[in-house]
């Protein structure tokens, strides 16, 4: 999961470097729910399902009125050689020193942001940072 992850992360990461109007990355059910933390956040318009392709998503990635994309900077934290966990206390201690972004964490309850994690007051694997 990690490295497919990983892929779709530097897919969307190159698209907004490239200016491109969407990006294709391989459908899997943890993708999907990073995209839609994502959407949430306000760093993509949205995702569809290729038709033509049973196994594509489809993202829509999101510019600002003068060009400018919404996602500056997506820092993968785990990969599959160095896992990187946190606990309850640590992520408290990244969302206060945080100015702008969005932790994504897999945790017990699922792929969660940051805000969702303290909520359920759990912690988790850190998978990526997105500005």
């Amino acid at each position: 999961m990690i490295n497919s992850l990983n892929d779709s992360l530097i897919r969307i990461k190159n698209g907004y470097k490239l200016n491109l109007d969407s990006v294709s990355i391989v459908k899997s059910k943890k993708i999907i729910r990073v995209l839609d933390i994502l959407y949430l956040e306000g760093y993509i318009r949205g995702y569809s399902f290729d038709p033509l392709d049973v196994y594509k998503i489809k993202v829509l990635l999101k510019y600002s009125g003068c060009g400018k994309g919404s996602l500056r900077e997506i820092k993968v934290i785990s990969i599959s050689s160095k896992r990187a966990y946190a606990s309850v206390d640590t992520l408290f201690n990244l969302n206060l020193k945080k100015s702008l972004g969005c932790f994504i964490l897999s945790t017990s309850k699922g792929i969660l942001s940051i805000n969702d994690a303290l909520k359920y007051n759990i912690g988790g694997e850190l998978l990526c940072y997105v500005v």
